[in-house]
């Protein structure tokens, strides 16, 4: 008979061998000696004459002698150096042997064999007990019931030694690992044996504190999560997810590699989701939504703290030197390797997700942290170094939110089976009132299969020809009408926070049904639609200080010359904002120019900021993604993977972006726009982002959030030159007007996606002023569209979205 050579301890401490460095570490025969029983070392483990209790129960299959030597068989090859399923092989040959009278004989052994004078040989035999208990709990063969009942037995008599006073962290292991045997138990009343496990997992908790100790706490919490997750006793399952959550919070804070911090809640992101669903079981929408905002974003939010945070007694130089690390540091912790989704189920145990990886840029972020705490020191700030943790919490949604507006928060857990859920915020006199809409796991199916098709044919005509099928799909699958219709009719804004693939969709482009025909959210909602990369975010935006200076606009204006209408956009653009304006344009669009420090200053300056060119969004090396600037000609053929810098654009061609792009890496690293109300990203893919489990915000839009600007424009596909122009043209108009950046593109999408042929021209002519001549190229190039509704299609308005407030 064989065994199962995959079984693996679920939670449980790995066995160690004993202590090789005793003095009485002598080997020798495992058998009878004088009348003794040896065993692995020369003094002898078990004598009868010692025995200080007599067996309380009769042996009635084998001699007491019989089990003590399959024990001391065990005790020697441990010796050797076995553990785990090497000993496996012992256990099989007496398997019929191991039942109640061992556990017995076992237990009586141990008592025999303890002195209150010797500390260490005690606690030796302990932790040979207690590991022979993770392995005799795991074994697959002979009776499992049996099994456990020895285990249970010895974790017990090692708690006999291990004791919370004296050795305080393997009382708490030596409870975790009986709660999952109690959890196991197949003897007993099951109600008795669950309440016992929850007993001891609650036990190991109150010394596997988050703080203390976040790896066993987050393996504990995990435990007693999902025992009482399975017994839908839902306020012990919020009890030990609660703390397992905290728990990756701390290993987070503690990890310095970003591999290893998206690992860690990569690999705990199981947790979030079945912590949501006992929170919703309870209807704890608050905490069920505080939930979710603690997985998402964690990066960037930590960033955004951290950019903008510094000590007050440093000096100016050392607040610049501050920043400047800063910068540096999260250029580098926004560089990513693609990770593999992990198979579905979970253990009790695991992984050693504290190691440091071997990631490219490790070391160097490494060296640079190391500076920052080093200056931290010299600073010496106890007030600053308090703060620098980032403490989820909800926002106080009365002061981010108005009784006007509704925030819809979708949240896709890593389980599909959970399916996925959407949180809607209002304010109901004042008060913040939370539901939530559950998808199913087929709904959530659906949605995970239209996201694997929605891009299959992205940048051919084909994908734009099927755009507005494929939207009104996603409509259904989303179950939007459902999700808007409770919403009290005074709600006139919308904020969409989407997770993972639905940022990249143009939601505000869904159409509902509300008992009348079928319009988009754009309609729906009067005063606009923004997006968000969380409510913290919004949050922390929404609050960041920012400093009184004359209005500037900057704009870059069609570095590569070959962008006819974004020559023209900017053109249209740059009277509204004379004469405080700054243009690099054409071919002075270079990223020397750009890098010179007058430039720099003028963008520290900017109000405004907006890029008129070519971009691009690499899903291969985020950081990579740029807006292209002027310079040396697109490469002929793609340099080799080791030097790879280049971007490529739809039509094919490929941009250095070393020399000729602004990199979102750069970005990170260079870019301060304190004074920036609005980022406009007139460009291709600026709204992209990298797609990983943990929902990270790693695109353009994030970067320039981080440079300092609490708004973004940017789009989400390649988009049309001359339609784009048009809009921005639009939303200048708009905005002019109204400098709420949501209410300008809503106002702008509408009327583009309205206007006719006719209604365009006129406004070319008597809005824009545009010669005679210009109106007769501008009536020639609508050719191109629809007669009667040139833009109607969602391909050439939907695109745009504002990022922020």
């Amino acid at each position: 008979m064989g065994y199962n050579q995959g079984a693996v301890a679920r939670g449980f401490t790995e066995p160690t061998p004993p202590n090789q460095d005793s003095p009485e570490a002598e080997p020798c025969r495992v058998g009878v000696r004088d009348g003794k029983i040896y065993g692995g070392f020369s003094t002898p483990l078990y004598s009868l004459p010692r025995l200080r209790e007599p067996l309380t129960q009769p042996l009635r299959r084998y001699p007491m002698n019989e089990y003590l030597d399959i024990w001391l068989e065990i005790l020697e090859a441990k010796k050797r150096g076995l553990s785990g399923k090497a000993v496996y092989t012992i256990f099989q040959k007496y398997q019929d042997q191991l039942d109640l009278d061992f556990a017995e004989t076992l237990r009586q052994w141990f008592h025999s064999q303890l002195d209150p004078k010797k500390i260490r040989k005690n606690k030796d035999l302990a932790r040979n007990l207690h590991n022979f208990a993770i392995n005799i709990s795991d074994f697959p063969l002979g009776s499992r019931a049996n099994n456990l009942e020895i285990a249970i037995l010895a974790y017990q008599s090692a708690l006999e030694v291990r004791t919370r006073s004296a050795f305080p962290e393997d009382w708490a292991t030596t409870q975790n690992n009986l709660g999952n045997a109690y959890s196991d138990r197949i003897r007993g009343e099951r109600a008795d044996n669950m309440e016992e496990a929850i007993r001891r997992y609650e036990a190991a908790l109150e010394v596997r504190t988050p703080s203390s100790f976040p790896l066993d706490c987050l393996q504990t919490g995990r435990n007693l999560g999902n025992l009482g997750y399975d017994l839908q006793n839902w306020e012990s399952a919020i009890e030990g997810y609660d703390n397992a959550i905290r728990a990756v919070e701390q290993s987070r804070d503690w990890a310095t590699s970003p591999d290893s911090k998206r690992q860690i809640l990569e690999d705990a992101l199981p947790i979030y989701g079945k912590m949501i669903q006992a929170c919703l079981h309870l209807e704890r929408y608050d905490q069920a939504l505080l939930t979710v905002e603690r997985s998402k974003s964690r990066t960037l939010m930590e960033m955004l703290t951290s950019a903008d945070l510094v000590p007050k007694n440093a000096t100016p130089q050392q607040q610049d030197q501050y920043r400047q690390l800063n910068r540096k540091i999260a250029a580098l912790q926004q560089s990513f390797a693609p990770t593999e989704t992990p198979e579905a189920g979970e253990h009790r145990g695991h992984r050693d997700i504290a190691t440091a990886t071997d990631a490219p840029g490790t070391p160097q972020l490494k060296h640079l942290l190391q500076q920052r705490d080093r200056l931290l020191a010299q600073i010496n700030d106890p007030a600053f170094n308090a703060f620098q943790t980032v403490r989820p919490q909800l926002p106080d949604f009365r002061q981010l939110l108005t009784p006007e507006t509704a925030l819809i928060e979708w949240y896709l857990p890593q389980d599909p089976n959970l399916g996925a859920w959407a949180f809607t915020v209002t304010l109901d006199q004042d008060r913040p009132h939370i539901d939530v809409y559950c998808y199913s796991a087929d709904q959530r199916q659906r949605l995970d299969q239209f996201n694997q098709t929605y891009f299959a044919d992205y940048r051919q005509a084909s994908w734009y020809q099927a755009l507005g099928d494929r939207l009104d799909d996603l409509t259904e699958y989303l179950h939007l009408s459902d999700i808007i219709a409770p919403l009290p009719p005074t709600c006139q804004r919308l904020i969409l926070i989407p997770h993972l693939y639905l940022h990249l969709f143009p939601l505000h482009a869904l159409s509902v049904d509300l008992n009348a025909p079928a319009t988009p959210l754009l309609e729906r909602f009067s005063q606009g639609v923004s997006y968000a990369p969380s409510c913290q975010i919004l949050d922390y935006i929404h609050h960041r200080p920012q400093p009184a200076t004359p209005p500037q606009f900057f704009a870059v204006q069609n570095p590569t010359q070959d962008l006819n209408y974004a020559q023209m956009e900017v053109e249209f653009i740059r009277p509204y904002f004379d004469p405080n304006t700054y243009i690099l344009s054409r071919e002075a669009a270079t990223k020397s120019a750009l890098n010179r420090p007058e430039t720099l200053e003028k963008l520290r300056e900017s109000h405004i900021i907006h890029f008129s060119c070519h971009g691009g969004f690499d899903s291969e090396k985020p950081l990579n993604s740029a807006v292209i600037l002027a310079g040396y000609a697109p490469l002929e053929s793609a340099p080799t993977e080791e030097k790879r810098q280049t971007l490529t654009l739809r039509d094919g061609r490929r941009f250095d972006t070393a020399q000729q792009g602004l990199t979102l890496g750069e970005i990170y690293r260079n870019l301060e726009i304190p004074a920036c109300r609005l980022v406009m990203l007139s460009a291709c893919e600026t709204g992209l982002m990298g797609s990983l489990l943990t929902d990270e915000y790693i695109g353009l839009a994030s970067g320039f959030l981080y440079a300092g600007t609490p708004a973004v424009v940017s789009s989400l596909w390649c988009v049309d030159d001359f339609a784009t122009a048009c809009l921005a043209i639009r939303f200048y108009y708009e905005f002019r007007q109204d400098e709420r950046v949501v209410m300008a593109l809503h106002k702008a999408q509408n009327w583009l996606r309205g206007v006719s042929a006719a209604g365009f021209l006129e406004w070319c002519g008597q809005g824009l002023q545009m010669t005679e001549e210009e109106c007769e190229i501008i009536e020639f190039k609508l050719m191109d569209y629809d007669e009667d509704c040139p833009f109607g299609d969602r391909r050439y308005w939907s695109a745009f979205v504002a990022i922020g407030l």
